[in-house]
């Protein structure tokens, strides 16, 4: 792996169906892992066009158990099951707390099929707020959304990616953003048609400009947000750089 933090959208999109976007989930590639944040609907599809092999995979980590940022990760498992080679890597899944639940009514539902030997798979739930591993640093809290909702901070050779998961405006995920290099956040709706646990382009750009965010990418987004202006938007309260996330599209940091 090349000496530089890479971002590699696989799904920008949300439950609502989309021919060009799938669910939630970005790419994450340090100097030494490769690491799924969220993997919704369609994700293991999105991997195979990009030439993802999952057996590349030693990371992924969950923001919640709504089906659009977890549906393929049973997908996924059976995908080791069946395609897994002998240098494959132990993966390991990490997820609030309530992962251990989720992944045993899983079990329940699929049997042997997303049953794993400690060797190839761990399910991890996130308790200490810092977690320190060989390449990164996570620092994760929880964020507005569902009672388990986390956003997420990678710190990498002094450089910052954070990640807002679905989240409405709030402190802890202006935290979370503090000078990151970049801020990957969700856009659901249009300012017009904004809800309760989510962000707009408005208060998408509030929080990142707020944080001294560097970058904004807005990603996560259904049908009324992509038929609104959403970069004039976002432009009117942030004064950095932002773009719209689209499936497929790749950021690079280049590492100190």
């Amino acid at each position: 792996m090349s000496q530089e933090l890479k971002l590699h959208f696989l799904g920008t999109g949300t439950i609502s169906p989309d021919p060009e976007r799938s669910c939630s989930c970005v790419l994450l590639q340090t100097p030494k892992e490769n690491i799924l944040i969220d993997i919704g609907a369609g994700s293991l599809r999105r991997m195979a066009i990009e030439g993802i092999d999952v057996n590349s995979i030693h990371y992924i980590f969950v923001t919640h158990f709504h089906p659009d940022h977890v549906s393929d990760l049973i997908p996924f498992l059976f995908a080791l099951h069946n395609a897994r080679n002998e240098q494959g890597q132990l993966l390991r899944v990490w997820g609030p707390p309530g992962l251990f639940r989720f992944i045993q009514s899983m079990e329940r539902a699929y049997g042997k099929w997303v049953q794993y030997s400690t060797d190839m798979v761990k399910f991890y739930e996130m308790k200490r707020r810092l977690l320190d591993f060989p390449g990164f640093r996570l620092i994760w809290n929880k964020v507005i959304h569902t009672q388990e909702s986390v956003g997420l901070r990678f710190e990498v050779a002094n450089h910052v990616v954070a990640f807002s998961g679905d989240s409405g405006y709030c402190q802890e995920l202006i935290r979370l953003c503090k000078e990151a290099d970049i801020a990957v956040l969700e856009c659901s709706h249009a300012d017009e048609f904004a809800v309760k646990g989510h962000l707009s382009p408005s208060l998408a750009a509030k929080i990142a400009e707020e944080a001294a965010v560097k970058k904004l990418i807005l990603t996560h987004f259904y049908p009324d947000a992509l038929n609104s202006n959403l970069l004039e938007i976002a432009q009117k309260y942030y004064s950095g750089e932002v773009v719209l996330a689209s499936d497929g599209d790749s950021y690079s940091i280049p590492l100190d």
